[in-house]
């Protein structure tokens, strides 16, 4: 047995096996359906020091937040930190300037609030965004759709609808321009072939930064 241990294995279609260090310094193995675990083992083994740099990597990295929603505690919104501030008053909204306002009458829902804030701001965002990354790739979604999915930032259906998680609008404007063209392009190329890579690269050719970006900070948009 290796000495690595192994959260999953992930078997697919696809025809080489590919290794993935988690955010929480684990190790999952993306492998053809026929893959042996002994060939499994020896890729672990023979990949053994880049997988511990990595693992050592994530676990020097900052913690998730663990938000208790009390004042002046900081929220992202497109990569930017708002300290919360409650106020007292009327309204009922929750609004953002240079802080995060909220009603001291949302106080006993106020994750649920937020999170339906969160929500409406995603929508408002990445609907514009894909629209403009329509013009530039040619693909128009079916749909677009916002989820509450916490590992998976986008997904794209078979017929062409495209989802969103709404904690992706946490992170930079740029890492949300990848993550809507990497859905896109999609829709023409429902794989992760050359191709498919080749046709990100035409339209955002500096991807790679963007999306090593997201993996190593993906961890701080957990809300």
């Amino acid at each position: 047995m290796h000495e690595i241990p192994v959260e999953k294995i992930i078997r697919s279609r696809r025809r080489t096996i590919a290794l993935e260090v988690t955010p929480a310094a684990t190790l999952i193995v993306r492998a053809p359906l026929r893959a042996s675990i002994s060939y499994i083992e020896d890729v672990i083994r023979q990949k053994s020091r880049w997988i511990l740099r990595k693992q050592d990597e994530m676990k020097r990295r900052l913690p998730a937040p663990c938000h208790e929603y009390t004042e002046g505690e900081l929220f992202l919104y497109l990569g930017r930190s708002y300290p919360l501030h409650i106020v007292d008053g009327e309204t009922m909204a929750i609004e953002r300037s240079d802080k995060l306002y909220v009603s001291r009458r949302l106080i006993p829902h106020i994750k649920t609030q937020l999170k339906r804030w969160y929500i409406e701001e995603a929508r408002r965002e990445l609907q514009a965004r894909c629209m403009w990354f329509s013009l530039q790739t040619g693909y128009i979604p079916a749909a677009i759709r916002i989820t509450d999915a916490r590992k998976r930032w986008g997904s794209c259906t078979h017929k062409g609808s495209i989802n969103f998680s709404w904690r992706l609008v946490q992170a930079p404007p740029e890492i949300i321009d990848y993550v809507v063209v990497h859905e896109l392009v999609h829709i023409g190329q429902p794989d992760h072939s050359k191709k498919f890579w080749a046709r990100v690269r035409k339209i955002m050719p500096d991807y790679e930064r963007r999306r090593k970006w997201l993996h190593e900070n993906e961890r701080l948009l957990g809300i």
